[in-house]
């Protein structure tokens, strides 16, 4: 599926293609701090699938929890987080975690699964039909 979307200031725009069937809640700890919310949503994609339109992001480094850095992209105006992407990605492996929040399309895309439920807040049920997995899981 074509995607396209944007910062909330509209400076960054991108298009990218997705597998919509391929779209999770994260309950990590991180996602939680940076959403300022119990959980993001996001959507792995391959890295040559996503094409920043106009602007550039800015970027931080962070330690995953596989123990390899990931690029955090945002907006250096209105600090909306875009995606996370990979140190290296040519990497065998290696995957853009899109926050689907930024996309025109939003609303039609429907989460299959949640991750790090260890971490889900206590008053959050879990998703019905979801497939749920404790940490990341391995290969992804």
């Amino acid at each position: 599926m074509k995607i396209t979307g944007g910062c909330f200031c509209g400076e960054i725009t991108y298009a990218g293609e997705i597998d919509e069937g391929r779209v999770g809640v994260c309950h990590c700890r991180d996602c939680q701090i940076f959403s300022g919310s119990a959980y993001r949503l996001a959507t792995p994609m391959a890295p040559d699938a996503l094409e920043f339109l106009t602007g550039t992001p800015s970027y931080f480094e962070k330690m995953a929890d596989s123990g390899k850095v990931r690029k955090m992209a945002f907006c250096g105006t209105c600090g909306t987080h875009l995606c996370s992407m990979p140190a290296d990605p040519k990497e065998e492996g290696a995957f853009i975690s899109m926050r689907i929040a930024s996309a025109d399309q939003f609303s039609q895309l429907t989460p299959s699964f949640e991750l790090f439920c260890s971490s889900q807040v206590e008053w959050q049920s879990a998703l019905e039909g979801t497939h749920r997995f404790e940490k990341m899981p391995v290969g992804t």
